[in-house]
């Protein structure tokens, strides 16, 4: 349970707070979280790669935004990274759920400000037992200056009663992998190009929290997890949604891509094997292509689904 009573907690709800102040958005840091998420296209990495794709400048990868959570990035009167004080145990807090709203994607040598809102507070009973508290933000992200709203982020972060009990597989569900096409069909159940991870090693979390400023030590410091009860160390569930964005990428281009959410449903250790892959939901025609709905899923090599989620983008023959 929160170090706070509920009411305290939930007496905050509505409140906005400037959490992100002189975020520029780097060339060697887009570089180092595509990197960190497992991502090799040039498309991050070199000016004419980005030319060559439609991009005016290199473009930061779909999930990038997590990195504004860096203490530097925070205003002098905010002491952590949503600016409210929720009384939630660190080492007992889990990544539900993130859900992003994209205006337009995030460039080399944008420079944003962001303003988050705790949006609701809740209780429930866990599988296991014990209370599960729920708490959503939302993050808006505005051109610097007054500028265009660019992204908006859901996250909703739980805290448990303790360490989760070890994750069981879960069905693989009904997606399953064709071969990649060279101009992939985006009709309704048609699927994507299958994204392979290799067996992730600790190291993989090391750099991701470097990367992305996620420095909680259920994920790096091995005997601070364990003796809090995890397991192990795991993956930080952005780690998973950002290898994901690896499928966003190859199957619809980051041109027009609109929204994007993941639900985190075990966690990925060690040793796992990762494969995303996406199914068409929905498509129907819009303006300059299709807007096409997919469902996605990561599951590791035995049978764990670890995220699952969907996205939607306009899409042309090519992707961008």
């Amino acid at each position: 349970m929160p170090s706070r009573p509920l009411r305290d907690i939930e007496a905050q709800v509505g409140e906005t707070n400037r959490t992100v102040e002189g975020f520029r958005v780097e060339p060697g840091k887009v570089a180092e979280f595509a990197r960190a998420i497992h991502d090799p296209s040039p498309l991050y990495l070199d000016d004419q790669a980005a030319r060559d794709a439609g991009f005016e400048r290199v473009p930061a990868p779909p999930t990038f935004t997590r990195t504004s959570f860096f203490p530097h990035h925070r205003p002098p009167d905010i002491d952590s990274e949503f600016g409210f004080d929720l009384g939630f145990r660190r080492e007992f807090v889990l990544h539900g759920e993130q859900h992003f709203r994209y205006e337009r994607p995030l460039f080399v040598g944008d420079e944003l400000v962001g303003d988050t809102t705790l949006e609701d507070v809740y209780q429930r009973e866990g599988r296991d037992g014990g209370t599960m508290t729920f708490a959503v933000f939302r993050t808006d992200f505005y051109e610097a200056d007054g500028g265009d709203l660019v992204q908006s982020v859901w996250n909703t972060r739980i805290e448990t009663d303790g360490a989760p009990a070890d994750d069981g597989g879960t069905p693989r569900g009904e997606i399953s992998p064709t071969e990649t096409e060279s101009e992939p069909p985006f009709e309704v159940d048609a699927t994507g190009p299958t994204v392979e991870i290799p067996a992730l090693e600790r190291r993989d979390f090391v750099q991701y929290a470097g990367a992305s400023g996620d420095f909680n030590p259920i994920h790096y410091d091995e005997p601070f997890a364990t003796d809090v009860g995890h397991p192990s160390v795991f993956a930080q569930g952005m780690f998973s949604a950002g290898v994901a964005t690896r499928l966003l990428r190859e199957w619809f281009g980051l041109a027009r891509l609109e929204a994007y959410r993941t639900r985190f449903t075990a966690r990925a250790f060690p040793g796992d094997v990762l494969s995303v892959r996406g199914r068409v939901e929905d498509a129907a025609a819009a303006d300059e292509g299709r807007r096409v709905t997919a469902s996605l899923e990561v599951v590791a090599d035995d049978s764990r689904k670890v995220v699952d989620g969907d996205a939607t983008a306009v899409v042309a023959h090519p992707p961008r």
